[in-house]
């Protein structure tokens, strides 16, 4: 496969490491319906200028290793050539669910329940796969055609962790950063039920926990 094999439809946003953008296939599979993915680009000059290539090459090896799993995106296709890297995935057409908890103000019990019951089946799964995301937040929630969620953007993830393994890197979102990141301590998979729980406040509340919009003020709270 090639960028010559897909039109692209339109633009749907950025990732924490590329553009991602709706395309289909040029040529349709007679008497189908249209089929939709996203397409996730990395112009290789940024990459390597900006030292991202092995956040790139993560991204591609959880979603080869763990994207089967019907609550983590899927990866259809994997390509490169002379000036970018391309990442073919599932297309959710409900979008992110920070879109969703900034139209709704914050989700009821019961749709927080179900979402948050799904992200740990996703999280778990990860984790069963020695990965940790180390990126959980709605942003990186994407909701299929039937209001599921599917976890995406897996750049920050971290492969090989077994249930010792502990690691030092400053990695993130600013609001979603955990204690021991902060204080620069070892972390392994409990970040990421640190993060879940975090979510949880978010979808319930509407922001998140300890939020201030002083960065100082906000990281004093967390910790």
């Amino acid at each position: 496969m090639s960028m010559e094999n897909f039109k692209i439809v339109t633009r749907l946003g950025n990732g924490s490491f590329g553009t991602v953008y709706l395309v289909t296939l040029k040529k349709q599979p007679k008497g189908q319906p249209v089929k939709y993915f996203a397409m996730k680009t990395l112009e290789k000059e940024s990459v390597l200028k900006q030292n991202m290539a092995r956040y790139a090459l993560t991204e591609k090896n959880v979603l080869q290793v763990a994207g089967s799993h019907p609550l983590i995106i899927g990866l259809n296709y994997a390509f490169q050539n002379d000036h970018r890297l391309y990442l073919i995935m599932e297309f959710a057409p409900g979008g992110d669910m920070e879109n969703q908890i900034r139209k709704k103000k914050k989700f009821n019990e019961q749709e927080s329940r179900l979402y948050i019951a799904e992200i740990i089946c996703a999280i778990e799964n990860l984790h069963s796969h020695n990965i940790i995301f180390r990126d959980l937040k709605p942003g990186n929630i994407v909701l299929d055609k039937d209001g599921h969620c599917k976890l995406t953007d897996f750049g920050l993830s971290k492969e090989n962790v077994g249930e010792l393994s502990e690691n030092k890197s400053f990695v993130g979102s600013i609001a979603y950063l955990a204690p021991e990141i902060l204080k620069k301590q070892p972390h392994n998979k409990s970040i990421d039920w640190y993060l879940v729980g975090v979510l949880l406040y978010e979808m319930l509340v509407g922001i998140p926990p300890y939020y201030n919009n002083n960065r100082k003020i906000l990281f004093d709270n967390i910790k």
